[in-house]
């Protein structure tokens, strides 16, 4: 049974169960009211689960733990995209190697897009949001709940705790930054806080916690809408 059919064969049981209660008694306003809008957001799925959230946290954690256990593992992906010897091991004479990436204008101008698009979307719920507050026909279509939650996250998550706190107080270098990829710091494990980065540190990462953020707006799209959505939220958020 395709998604359209059950989302009709759900709004046809609430109509009955309206009906039903029309016929024994009939209803007050707020109560048609209610029903008639949980009828119209049938399309939305139910919002994650306290299990999934505290899953996530885990999952978190054991990341985190693991970079910090295991420092060579972002060293030995940092190499991936370094050409040339590490500056750290490098001969006296020789010159070490170099991020390419960092040197061409179309991944600047590709990252700087996707870095922006957290606040595109940021800007679009807010617009929703607006409409929503001043016309009451658009407000019983859109998820004004799901709207102020994802506002709220940005805001504590990728604003308040990464880049006010985390990014400020974390002090640990970029790998460019780095005496092993021709910086002038140590380099340090993940969550160590003590490395000698002053501002705008790597731990952690704004473009990933904008990515994390993205992805969570699957929610506020119809579920019948999400199959061609996705992919292209996956893609941007995974590439940032």
């Amino acid at each position: 049974v395709s998604e359209n059919k059950i989302a009709v064969l759900k709004r046809f049981r609430v109509a009955v169960r309206l009906w039903w209660r029309w016929i024994k008694g009939q209803p007050s306003a707020s109560s048609a009211k209610t029903m008639i809008s949980q009828a119209r957001h049938q399309s939305y799925c139910a919002t994650p689960s306290v299990t999934m959230f505290f899953a996530l946290i885990v999952a978190w954690f054991t990341l985190l733990a693991t970079f910090y256990t295991h420092p060579t593992i972002d060293i030995s992906v940092s190499s991936a995209f370094f050409r040339g010897p590490l500056c750290a091991g490098a001969l006296s004479g020789v010159e070490c190697g170099y991020f390419p990436l960092r040197r061409m204008e179309v991944f600047k101008g590709i990252r700087w897009m996707l870095y922006l698009l957290p606040y595109v979307a940021a800007m679009l719920i807010v617009v929703m949001g607006l409409i929503g507050a001043f016309s009451r026909q658009l407000r019983e279509h859109l998820p004004m709940t799901r709207l102020l939650v994802a506002l709220i996250s940005l805001g504590v998550g990728p604003g308040l705790l990464v880049n006010s706190f985390l990014k400020t107080f974390s002090g640990r270098p970029r790998p460019f930054q780095t005496n092993l990829f021709g910086g002038n710091l140590d380099f340090t494990a993940a969550g160590t806080f003590v490395g000698e980065c002053t501002r705008n540190c790597s731990f952690v990462s704004g473009e990933a916690s904008g990515a994390g953020w993205l992805l969570c707006l699957l929610f506020l799209v119809p579920a019948n809408a999400r199959v061609w959505i996705a992919p292209p939220l996956i893609i941007a958020s995974t590439t940032m």
